[in-house]
C-alpha cells in the first residue's frame, strides 16, 4: 500500500513539476525574427522526458524474457517515432526550419514519453491505480492553484487583466483543459467498489474544483471534451449511479460557486484593480472552502449510506432506466428549445454553423458569455492553414512553421501563431503525408485500447473486471485531450500532453489480458540470454543521448546568441563614451559568439542577424551583407530573413538597391505585417 501511495505522488509530482516549468509550451514568434518563448524551461523537460522515457525503455528491455520480443503497443510506438521522424524530415523543406528543429524537439520528446509509458506497464502493470491517482492529484493541485489565482491574486496574479483563468500556464484553455482532464479519474475514484468510503468520497472535492475552474476558464473547447469525455465514461462503466450521484453533489457545490463568482464585476469583469480583485478573492476563497467540506462530507454520507443500505438489484434497475430516460429527454429539450426560437430549429444551426466557420465573422469576448457563443477565432486560422495546405499538399510548410508561411494570407491584424486544431495544423506543416501517419498512430492506438479494455467485452470477475474499468477511465482521458486538441493547440502544452500520453502508453501497452504477467523482476543478465532485447538496448541508449543533443542545440545557441547581443551593446555603449579599444574589444567577443551561435543552430535567423550587426560595428559592411544573403538563401519563403537584410542596409547605408528588392520581398511574403506602415513610408523617403 506505501509503495502504490510513493507511486502515485510520484506521477502526480511529475506531472505538476512539468506543468509549472514548461507552462505553455515553446511559442514560436510569428514577428520579425524567429525566437522562442520559455526556451530553456521547455529544453529541460524535453530533454528530461527523452532521457527518463529512454530509461525506462532500457529497464523493460531487461525483464524481457529469452527469447520473447512480442511486446504490447510496440506497433503504436513505432508509428509514434515515424510521426516524429517525419516531423524532423521535414527541416530540410520547411519555410521556417528553426521552428521545425524545435518542433521535432517536442515530437521526439513525446514520442520518447508515450515509450517510456509503455515501458512503464511491461515494469509495474498492476500499477494502474497509481497511474489514475496521480492523473487526478496532479489535475485537482493545478486547479486548485489556478483558482487560488483569484482567491490571493495578490501573490499568484497581480499583472493578469483578464478575468478568465491562466495560472500556471498563461493559457486560458489549457487551464480548462486540465480540469477536463481531471474529470473521468475523479468520477472512476468516487463510483468505484473497491477502496476506503473515506478516500473514495475525497473525489467529490476534487471534482468540484474542476468544474469550478473548467467553467471559470471560459473554454468552449474544455467543456465540450469534458461532456464527450464524461458521457463516453457513463456509456461504458457501469458505474453509472454512483457516477451521477457523486457528479450531482459536486455540481450543487461547484455551481453555487460558479454563480456566485460571476456576479461579482471583481472577479467576473476584465482590467479590475488588484485592490479590489484581492478583497473579492479572500470571499471566494471561504465559499471554495465551504463548498469543498459540504461536498466531502455529503458524498461520505451518501458513501456510508450506500454500504449500510445496498439498493436491490431491481432498486437499480428501475434507477438505471430513470437516469437512462432523463438522460435521454436532455437533447429532445434542447431540440424543442430550437425549434421555438425565434429563427426556428434549421435557422438556429444554421446559423450557429455560419459563426463558427466563417473566417471574418463577429467573434466573442472574453467575459463569461463566450461560454453560449458560436463566434471564434478559430475559423479565421483553419482558412489560413488551408491556404497554406495547398501551396504544398503532399508534405505541408514544415513542421511549426505555420506562423511564417500563413503571412502571405492573413486578412487580420491578429497573429496566427497556431492553427488552433490537429487536424489544420498538420495539413499546414506536414500535408497529407503528415496527417496520414497521424491518422495511421490514431488507428494503431484504438486497436491496441480495444485489445486491452474491450469496451463492448463481457464483464470480468474480480481483479481483471476493475482493472478494465481502470483501463476505460484512462482511454476517457486520452479522449478529452483529443476532442480538445482537434478544436485548439494544447497539444504544444507539455503538461497536458504530457497526462494524455501517459494514459495512451499505458492502456497501449497493456494488451489483452491473457498477455499480461502479473510480476516481474528486473534483471539486466537477460540481456546476454536475447540478442533482441540487448539490440534494443543498445539502440534506446544510442537514440536518447543523440535526440537529447539535439534539443540542447537551440537553447545553447540562444545562449550564445544572448551573450553576443550583450556584447554588442556593450560594444555601442564604449564607442559613444569615447572608448574606442573596449568598443573593438566587445566587437570581437560579439563576431565569437555569433559565430558559436550559428554553429550550434545554423537554421535560427538571430545569429546570422547579431552577427551581422556586429561586423557592422566593426566597419565590415561587406562581411554582414554577405551573411544576410547567405540566411536568404536558407529561407527565402520567411519575411523576416528579408526584412532583415533591408533594415540592415538601410542602417548602415552599404547596398541601398539591394534593400528596396529585399523589401519589396518582404512585402510580399507578409503584406499586413504592422511594421510595413512605417517602413514603406522610410522606402518612399529613400526612393525621393
Amino acid at each position: 500500500m506505501a509503495s502504490r501511495s510513493w507511486f502515485t505522488l510520484a506521477i502526480a509530482a511529475v506531472i505538476v513539476l512539468i506543468c509549472f516549468v514548461a507552462t505553455g509550451g515553446i511559442v514560436s514568434s510569428a514577428g520579425a525574427y524567429v525566437r522562442s518563448s520559455g526556451l530553456a524551461a521547455n529544453t529541460i523537460v524535453e530533454m528530461a522526458l527523452t532521457l527518463v522515457g529512454g530509461a525506462l525503455v532500457v529497464a523493460a528491455c531487461a525483464v524481457i524474457p529469452a527469447g520473447r520480443v512480442r511486446i504490447a503497443g510496440i506497433a503504436v510506438a513505432i508509428a509514434m517515432f515515424a510521426l516524429a521522424a517525419l516531423t524532423a524530415l521535414s527541416v530540410s523543406w520547411s519555410v521556417a526550419p528553426s521552428s521545425s528543429w524545435l518542433e521535432a524537439n517536442r515530437t521526439l520528446a513525446y514520442a520518447a514519453a508515450f515509450a517510456g509509458a509503455i515501458a512503464l506497464v511491461r515494469l509495474c502493470g498492476s500499477r494502474w491505480r497509481s497511474l489514475l491517482g496521480g492523473v487526478l492529484l496532479a489535475t485537482a493541485f493545478v486547479c486548485a492553484y489556478a483558482l487560488l489565482s483569484k482567491v490571493i491574486p495578490e501573490s499568484l496574479d497581480r499583472t493578469d487583466a483578464y478575468a478568465r483563468l491562466s495560472v500556471p500556464f498563461s493559457y486560458w484553455n489549457a487551464v480548462g483543459l486540465t480540469a477536463a482532464l481531471g474529470i473521468p479519474p475523479a468520477l472512476w475514484l468516487g463510483a468505484r467498489r473497491e477502496g476506503h468510503g473515506a478516500l473514495n468520497a475525497l473525489a467529490a472535492p476534487a471534482l468540484c474544483l474542476l468544474l469550478v475552474t473548467l467553467v471559470l476558464s471560459y473554454s468552449r473547447g474544455a467543456v465540450l471534451a469534458a461532456v464527450i469525455g464524461g458521457g463516453l465514461w457513463l456509456a461504458f462503466v457501469p458505474l453509472r449511479l454512483r457516477a451521477l450521484a457523486l457528479g450531482a453533489i459536486a455540481a450543487l457545490a461547484a455551481g453555487a460557486v460558479v454563480v456566485w463568482t460571476l456576479k461579482q464585476p471583481a472577479l467576473a469583469d476584465d482590467h479590475v484593480a488588484l485592490a479590489a480583485r484581492s478583497a473579492a478573492g479572500h470571499h471566494l476563497g471561504l465559499l471554495l472552502l465551504a463548498a469543498v467540506v459540504v461536498s466531502y462530507a455529503a458524498a461520505l454520507i451518501l458513501r456510508f449510506a450506500a454500504e449500510r443500505n445496498p439498493l436491490s438489484a431491481a432498486r437499480r434497475r428501475t434507477l438505471s432506466i430513470a437516469v437512462a430516460v432523463a438522460l435521454a429527454l436532455v437533447p429532445i429539450a434542447g431540440i424543442a428549445a430550437l425549434a421555438h426560437s425565434s429563427r426556428g430549429f434549421f435557422g438556429e444551426i444554421s446559423h450557429g454553423w455560419h459563426d463558427l466557420t466563417t473566417p471574418n465573422g463577429s467573434q466573442p469576448t472574453n467575459a463569461a458569455s463566450r461560454l453560449t457563443s458560436g463566434g471564434s477565432m478559430q475559423a479565421l486560422y483553419w482558412d489560413y492553414a488551408l491556404k497554406v495546405f495547398n501551396t504544398n499538399p503532399g508534405l505541408g510548410a514544415g513542421a511549426g512553421a505555420y506562423p511564417v508561411a500563413d503571412q502571405r494570407f492573413m486578412t487580420s491584424h491578429a497573429l496566427a501563431d497556431y492553427a488552433h486544431g490537429y487536424v489544420f495544423q498538420t495539413l499546414s506543416d506536414l500535408g497529407i503525408v503528415g496527417l496520414l501517419v497521424s491518422l495511421a498512430v490514431a488507428v494503431m492506438w484504438c486497436l491496441s485500447a480495444a485489445r486491452a479494455a474491450g469496451p463492448w467485452r463481457a464483464r470480468a470477475p474480480g481483479g481483471e473486471g476493475a482493472e478494465r474499468l481502470g483501463l476505460l477511465t484512462l482511454m476517457a482521458v486520452v479522449v478529452v485531450f483529443t476532442v480538445h486538441s482537434a478544436v485548439d493547440w494544447t497539444w504544444f502544452v507539455p503538461g497536458d500532453a504530457l497526462v494524455a500520453l501517459l494514459c495512451a502508453g499505458w492502456v497501449a501497452g497493456r494488451g489483452s489480458p491473457r498477455e499480461r504477467s502479473s510480476s516481474v523482476r528486473l534483471s539486466f543478465r537477460r540481456l546476454g540470454r536475447s540478442p533482441c532485447a540487448a539490440a534494443a538496448v543498445a539502440a534506446a541508449i544510442a537514440v536518447a543521448l543523440v535526440v537529447a543533443w539535439s534539443q540542447w542545440q537551440p537553447l545553447r545557441s540562444e545562449q550564445a546568441a544572448s551573450a553576443g547581443e550583450t556584447a554588442i551593446a556593450n560594444a555601442q555603449i564604449a564607442t559613444a563614451s569615447g572608448n574606442l579599444k573596449s568598443a573593438a574589444r566587445q566587437v570581437a567577443i560579439a563576431i565569437a559568439d555569433e559565430k558559436n551561435a550559428a554553429s550550434y543552430d545554423g537554421l535560427d535567423l538571430t545569429p546570422p542577424t547579431d552577427l551581422a550587426d556586429a561586423y557592422a560595428q566593426a566597419g565590415r559592411l561587406g562581411a554582414g551583407q554577405r551573411i544576410l544573403v547567405h540566411a536568404i538563401d536558407l529561407q527565402p519563403s520567411n519575411s523576416a530573413s528579408w526584412l532583415a537584410l533591408w533594415e540592415y542596409d538601410y542602417h548602415t547605408g552599404f547596398d541601398l538597391p539591394a534593400g528596396r528588392r529585399a523589401l519589396r520581398a518582404e512585402f510580399y511574403l507578409n503584406p499586413r505585417n504592422q511594421a510595413n506602415k512605417a517602413l514603406d513610408r522610410e522606402y518612399i523617403e529613400t526612393l525621393n
